[in-house]
């Protein structure tokens, strides 16, 4: 018996900037059926609120607490340790994370940086490691399509680096991780 529905985003319910043919139906239709839903990508470069808009232009009302994003369990993570974040992560996702309150032990926070991934960056974040900073990684992906269509670096190869460097393993709070499922059937 089905008591819930996890729904991916990216390949799922669309592909680029065009809903999936039949997608909308779907997601209609588990609605009329009761089914709770969660929306769950793994996107380490888009906000909250510019997923939903994206649902939203396809025709998707999506209430916030429907959807389930590493940044998400990122935040909630940092929340319930209280540790502040050393962020490495893509400046349109820095917005997540404001507002969170300053503490004295620290956590670096790992996604797809894109483009203004540097030495300097990346050094921060494994001095902060080397000094007992936790090391949470947003996800482990090694490779996206990207918006011209080919395959870009995903976070997966910088995460690696890190864990090399400062030896010892990130814990990764998007799709694959099991843990990153269960939080989004508790949200």
């Amino acid at each position: 018996m089905i008591s819930g529905v996890l729904l991916d985003l990216a390949g799922v319910i669309y592909d680029g900037d065009r809903a999936i043919p039949g997608a909308v139906d779907a997601v209609v239709r588990l609605r009329e059926a009761g089914l709770p839903l969660r929306f769950v990508s793994n996107t380490t470069r888009s906000t909250r609120r510019t997923v939903l808009d994206r649902l939203a232009g396809f025709g998707i009302s999506v209430p916030a607490d429907e959807l389930f994003t590493p940044a998400r369990a990122a935040r909630e993570w940092l929340v319930k340790r209280r540790l502040s974040p050393h962020l490495l992560v893509h400046p349109n996702l820095e917005a997540e994370f404001e507002g969170l309150p300053a503490h004295g032990r620290r956590a670096v926070v790992i996604g797809d940086v894109g483009e203004t991934l540097d030495y300097t960056a990346l050094n921060q974040a494994f001095r902060e490691l080397s000094e007992g900073a936790d090391f949470l990684a947003l996800a482990s992906n090694r490779a996206f399509k990207d918006a011209d269509g080919r395959l870009s670096l995903d976070a997966g190869p910088f995460v690696a680096a890190l864990e090399f460097a400062c030896q010892r393993q990130a814990t990764v709070l998007g799709k694959p991780s099991p843990d990153f499922f269960q939080a989004a059937l508790l949200a």
